[in-house]
């Protein structure tokens, strides 16, 4: 029997049965995430050039022990990673303002344009600081256009956890890429194997230039901007013109949110700043919940295993540590794809939860086995990353960027996000900084025991977790709003807006007196 969804109502029950009718906007929030599988290929390149000989020789210093005879120094190693995450802090920040001037469409022309330049600095350098300043220039714009990878004000809320995973999902699927081409490029005799690797970046600029004429812009942005008739245009062209309920449900849909965000937040500055709102009152607690994930990621050792994985491997001894990456960002990608499903199905509580809480015991382990020489402790600590890898894509690497993007309040998101970014940034930083003089032999050379290092950070992210993080899937912006002002325990967010919605008449097509903290009541009619 087919499915006719009645579009102005909310169906989470038939999620799966509209994700197969969402065709259209599934393409293009996969054309959107071009950006972040770039993001994805630029953040591990430097960590995975660092591997090749031929990198080696020309950026190192000798170094006996090393096979190639050569070895890039940690503080050199450290520089990059910096600039990487440097220049993600500033697009990040810049990128929220970007979008807001000229819209998605031509940000992500923009962002291409220029990471061409940043590729065109490392492809040219002899010398460790040139690199360094073309990874400073990648890293900015290759981080603009993963935030705008980040769709979810378009999305139906059915289907906000699987769109939401998207972004982490294209980041993943370019370090695979990263993984697979380098594996190739291995082969290569001289500077070519490594430089090959930095000239592919350009076939992402390609696509996404080339896909420009055609791509529609954000209809969120336009109606934001009052382009009414170009909002519809651009739907039409997303979804398909077939379902014109479907066009006239999202235009409701959307246009509502629109309004509902602008009065409250042009209530909200007449308090002051909105970064400054994004500290106070229950907003303080929606903004902690938003950064602790992202953070969590970086601190629970991601950078280190995603940018760094095949140099560490070869550090400690693997002989195929190109193959054995390729195998380790195949099982992360698989994860990946499997954590669409169960963020929709487990939730994001206990994704979180649990899942952090399994990634520090195997951290712990890696670093017992660490403390052990042999070929069994070798392999078990590899057995380790692959087990880890799993565990994090499926939690904490899925499910980080998804709950900052539904915690925070509407007048705030482009406030609160750019906090996130920022504060994914650094934490990024300090791993990807700390990182070379952890594990490289010229520096703390810790090889398997530095699991101790990043089990250590896990400890109190577990009991923070526990803590502060909520349930939110199923949940509405309006019901989140409703939790959070009236100081709900985080741990009893279902079982609260379960006896909220039991005394209502209709919780998804209400037209409800919307509560904002410090700025009373404001009536918008919302498809929740």
């Amino acid at each position: 029997m087919t499915f006719y969804p009645d579009w102005d109502r909310v169906h989470p029950e038939h999620k799966w049965k509209i994700l197969r009718k969402q065709k259209g906007f599934i393409f293009w929030a996969l054309y959107s995430s071009v950006g972040g599988v770039m993001y994805g290929f630029d953040s591990g390149l430097a960590g995975t050039a660092t591997a090749f000989p031929a990198f080696q020789k020309q950026y190192g210093r000798p170094f006996t022990s090393q096979p190639s005879g050569y070895l890039v120094p940690a503080n050199y190693q450290s520089g990059w990673a910096g600039a990487s995450m440097g220049g993600l802090v500033v697009g990040v920040m810049a990128g929220g303002q970007i979008l807001e001037m000229i819209g998605r469409k031509h940000s992500l022309a923009f962002g291409s344009l220029v990471t061409a330049v940043g590729v065109a600095m490392q492809v040219a350098s002899h010398e460790w600081k040139l690199f360094l300043a073309g990874r400073l220039i990648s890293g900015a714009v290759c981080s603009i256009s993963v935030t705008l990878a980040m769709i979810g004000e378009n999305t139906r809320q059915e289907l906000r956890g699987f769109f939401l995973c998207l972004t982490n999902g294209s980041i993943v699927l370019g370090q695979f890429m990263l993984a697979c081409i380098s594996r190739g490029t291995s082969t290569i005799e001289g500077k070519w194997s490594y430089r090959t690797l930095i000239i592919l970046q350009l076939i992402f600029v390609v696509v996404l230039v080339g896909g420009y004429p055609v791509y529609p812009e954000s209809p969120y942005y336009l109606l934001k901007k009052g382009h009414t008739e170009k909002a519809r245009k651009a739907l039409n062209r997303i979804h398909g013109s077939k379902d014109q309920t479907l066009i006239d449900a999202e235009i409701k849909r959307i246009t509502s949110n629109v309004a509902f965000s602008e009065e409250v937040r042009v209530a909200a500055s007449r308090k002051g700043p909105l970064l400054v709102q994004c500290f106070q009152g229950t907003n303080l607690k929606r903004t902690l919940i938003a950064l602790i994930p992202v953070a969590g990621q970086q601190l629970i050792g991601a950078p280190f295993v995603l940018s760094y994985a095949t140099y560490f491997l070869s550090l400690i001894g693997v002989r195929d540590y190109f193959t054995v990456s390729v195998g380790l960002y195949i099982v992360m990608l698989l994860s990946n794809i499997s954590a669409f499903f169960f963020i929709e199905t487990a939730g994001r509580r206990p994704l979180l939860v649990l899942g952090t809480l399994v990634l520090t015991l195997i951290l712990l382990l890696m670093g017992i086995v660490g403390c052990f020489n042999g070929h069994g402790a070798l392999w078990v600590a590899v057995v380790c990353m692959f087990v880890w890898s799993v565990a994090f894509q499926l939690t904490l690497g899925a499910v980080g960027f998804a709950i900052g993007s539904e915690v925070t309040s509407l007048p705030l998101r482009a406030s609160t996000q750019s906090i996130v970014g920022f504060t994914q940034g650094f934490a990024g930083w300090l791993v990807g900084f700390v990182s070379p003089f952890l594990i490289n032999p010229d520096a703390g050379n810790l090889g398997a025991k530095v699991g101790f290092v990043f089990a250590g950070l896990g400890v109190p992210l577990c009991v923070i977790f526990y803590f502060l993080i909520p349930e939110t899937k199923g949940l509405s912006f309006d019901d989140m709003d409703y939790l959070f002002n009236n100081k709900f325990s985080c741990r009893n967010f279902q079982s609260a807006v379960k006896g909220r919605h039991g005394s209502s008449n209709d919780p998804l097509t209400l037209e409800s007196q919307r509560q904002v903290p410090g700025l009373g009541s404001i009536a918008v009619k919302e498809e929740a």
